[in-house]
């Protein structure tokens, strides 16, 4: 066994969960970072909390007397086989966490053979991280009204010419959210350096090798469409300026025509909307309340994930997205009808606690609680799941 065997090993002992790896990485990142992670909105950021809440609520009766097996995690959607059903969801600025962490990212979804998500709003551009992530990038794009669409239009003319097979528009952000914790950490756009960050930062060495080695290319997608040689703050302003509201219907059919590969829409919640997104030409949707980012009054994407599957299942992949934290979360989600989920905050903390292990090191904790999952609860495939008894109380009826 070697060093960095090792290491892993006693990670697992150490970070045997996730909040393990939260309660690491608040220790270990400036807390301007952390909190911008780790928030969501309203005072008591209740919607949150309530996605947990709903996912341990849902109860699968497990059937034994099967065979002892080994559970096939691999999972196929888009045309492409991944060795489990977890991809990295779209996350801002993962650099704030540390800096290059899109990068991390990259490498980790490219190694363990799951898709990154790479956010329009992040440190490194989808060039670089396709460059990487050869195989496993998929886009993110939120609205920009600015001419007609162009700058959203030209984003993704560049992430299929960097050969990224999957767009996602996300239309969940109509609003900017009140998030109290970064506002008290004076996190705000454009974003100014005070007494209160630098003393954190210096607080965090590791944070700062980091940041002389990669700087903060926060927005860095937007760059180009910004002006001649433009400065962080000028970007910034940009993002700030030109930025906002939710994509129409029929601005989803225009990039259905104009991107030739899969298409998929996030942040729905209403069987009524992903009706409307399949009709638009979405090839998928991404059940998501933004991790309760956005909307405290929310319900949980759980409780709203079997009404979609419902109506829209057989015409489109209905993936999820909201309060993943275990191997047995993501069984829930495929258990009530999931194609495929998506994580965030836990890769956040990962890369927060362990550097650039991290995001790996979370990819590796998912496969084995969902292999463990799997055979406790006599499923021998994602399939079977669906067979099985579940009582799901906070399910909605539209």
């Amino acid at each position: 066994m070697n060093a960095f065997e090792t290491k892993t090993v006693s990670w697992k002992l150490d970070y045997p969960t996730i909040d393990d790896l939260r309660k690491r990485a608040r220790r270990r990142i400036p807390r301007f970072a952390f909190d911008y992670v780790d928030g969501a909105a309203g005072a008591a950021e209740q919607n949150m909390k309530t996605n947990a809440a709903a996912l341990d609520a849902v109860e699968i009766v497990p059937r034994y007397g099967v065979d002892n097996f080994t559970a096939n995690l691999e999972t196929k959607i888009f045309g492409r086989t991944y060795s489990i059903p977890v991809g990295i969801a779209p996350m801002g600025i993962p650099s704030l966490v540390l800096p290059g962490g899109e990068k991390e990212f990259a490498r980790a979804a490219q190694d363990r053979n799951i898709p990154l998500v790479l956010g329009s709003v992040a440190g490194a551009t989808v060039e670089e991280c396709a460059d990487l992530a050869p195989e496993n990038l998929w886009f993110q794009l939120y609205r920009v009204a600015k001419d007609e669409l162009a700058v959203n239009l030209d984003m993704a003319r560049r992430a299929q010419e960097s050969g990224v097979q999957v767009l996602v528009l996300t239309l969940d952000v109509p609003a900017r959210t009140k998030r109290p914790r970064e506002l008290r950490a004076r996190l705000t756009i454009p974003y100014r350096h005070s007494v209160q960050t630098v003393s954190e930062v210096l607080k965090h060495p590791n944070w700062l090798a980091a940041y002389f080695r990669h700087g903060m290319n926060g927005f860095a997608n937007y760059k180009p469409y910004a002006g001649v040689k433009p400065s962080m703050a000028d970007v910034t302003a940009f993002v700030r300026r030109e930025s906002g509201g939710s994509f129409t219907w029929d601005e989803v059919k225009r990039f259905r025509d104009a991107w030739p590969g899969a298409l998929v829409v996030k942040g729905l919640l209403h069987p009524a909307d992903a009706e409307m997104a399949v009709s638009a030409g979405a090839d998928g949707v991404i059940v998501s309340n933004h991790g309760g980012r956005q909307l405290e009054a929310a319900p949980p994407a759980i409780d709203a994930l079997p009404a979609v599957v419902d109506a829209v299942g057989v015409a489109a992949k209905v993936m999820f997205d909201s309060g993943v934290r275990s191997g047995i979360d993501v069984v829930r989600a495929m258990a009530l009808g999931a194609a495929f989920v998506f994580s965030g905050r836990p890769f956040m903390y990962g890369l927060g606690a362990l550097g650039a292990a991290g995001p790996g090191f979370v990819a590796d904790f998912y496969a084995e609680e969902i292999s463990a999952a799997m055979r406790q609860i006599g499923a021998q495939t994602f399939a079977e799941t669906r067979d099985l008894k579940i009582r799901h109380p906070g399910a909605l009826s539209f």
